[in-house]
């Protein structure tokens, strides 16, 4: 038991390098912000509605959002989720983003990974390879590695000294674009060439259906897989922004939860159970229309909150089994664990999703009683 409990620790500590090792601020809202006169000697976590970065930070940076701005010099990574994201400042290492609408115009030292309906990549240069999968993408960067690419229509208008692998519906290289290495590529129609675009490389273009098809499967699997980071970005956030602001609430969740689980799983059963058949009733009757709406909208909160609540109580519970503080903690470093956590039991089917289902309705029971005593104190 003993050595299980050293293994689960390792495997913890493994999913969150480096963050368990090193110091971090965290900060969370409706529009967080790192001023441009301020510096992050740490990695540094932000999430929120709006989202904006302009501080010197020298370790990672993690920005989740719907509208994420970065003009920060960040030394080492750049993790993005966002419905649009904005990266001008100068990254060391790699950046990786998911979102709706992005742009790059910064230089980038490593490499770049990218999901995204619509990408543009400009600025001074991007120093590793990119691998992007998605709608639409402009490059007009130099790119020093190896371009691979999956979606829709791409258009490439600056040097790459690597080679360039694209499976999608279009192609095409501008008057800029100085291809080193090998051009491969699947596509419906051959590339289109515009004056003065070169390729010095050998070029392998293929047209089938079968191969079509899979440039689709490509672009699909990379725009999951970031559809899957951002996920996983809007959990962690979501929870930090209920975990950190409402610290005491979720101290006293954890430890209720603990308390009685199976009275929690009872009652988010029965919350799960109960409260639509209630609306739905409800919603039969003239006069009880309004209050059988209500109760859907209010049954959809709760399941939100809950799903919310679930990082929040698996990451404390993990931290106290496996680092064994004097009670259960609740900070940036358990939700971290936590999210981590409810995503990985959200790949692993049957087994995991019921251990996934199962926190959720503890979680669900025991807000639910929790508001149901701050309600008769009010009487």
């Amino acid at each position: 038991m003993h050595m299980k409990k050293i293994w689960t620790g390792a495997l913890v500590a493994a999913m969150c390098v480096p963050v368990l090792a090193l110091a971090a601020e965290v900060r969370v809202g409706e529009q967080p912000s790192l001023a441009a006169n301020e510096r992050i000697t740490d990695d540094f976590y932000i999430a929120g509605g709006n989202v904006s970065s302009a501080g010197v930070i020298t370790g990672d940076l993690v920005a989740a959002g719907g509208n994420v701005v970065v003009n920060s010099a960040v030394t080492q990574d750049v993790i993005v989720g966002g419905g649009s994201v904005t990266i001008l400042g100068t990254v060391g290492d790699d950046i990786r983003v998911g979102g709706g609408n992005i742009m790059i115009n910064g230089r980038v030292g490593g490499d770049v990974v990218v999901g995204g309906g619509q990408t543009q990549i400009s600025g001074a240069g991007v120093g590793g390879d990119v691998l992007w999968g998605g709608g639409t993408l402009r490059i007009e960067a130099p790119v020093a590695g190896d371009l691979k690419l999956g979606g829709g229509n791409v258009y490439i208008n600056a040097p790459i000294r690597g080679n360039v692998e694209f499976m999608g519906e279009k192609l095409t290289l501008g008057s800029a674009a100085v291809i080193q290495g090998n051009l491969t590529y699947t596509s419906p129609e051959e590339a289109v060439m515009e004056e003065g675009a070169v390729v010095r490389g050998a070029t392998d273009y293929t047209k089938k259906e079968t191969k079509a098809r899979e440039a689709a499967r490509f672009g699909l699997a990379a725009f999951l897989s970031i559809a899957i980071l951002m996920k996983f970005l809007m959990l962690f956030a979501s929870a930090l922004v209920v975990g950190l602001i409402f610290q005491r609430y979720a101290v006293s969740l954890v430890n209720s939860a603990v308390a009685q689980p199976l009275m929690g799983l009872g009652r988010g059963f029965a919350v799960l159970v109960l409260t639509p058949i209630a609306s739905i009733i409800l919603l039969i009757t003239v006069l009880g229309v309004p209050l059988g709406i209500l109760g859907l909208i209010a049954f959809a909160g709760m399941i939100v909150f809950a799903s919310i609540l679930v990082p929040i109580l698996l990451g404390s519970l993990v931290h106290k089994w496996v680092m064994k503080p004097a009670g259960y903690e609740v900070t940036w470093l358990t939700i971290l664990i936590g999210a981590v956590l409810a995503t990985i039991l959200g790949w692993i089917p049957i087994v995991g999703w019921i251990v996934k289902f199962a926190v959720l309705l503890v979680a669900l029971g025991v807000a639910m009683k929790m508001k149901w005593d701050i309600a008769k104190n009010w009487r």
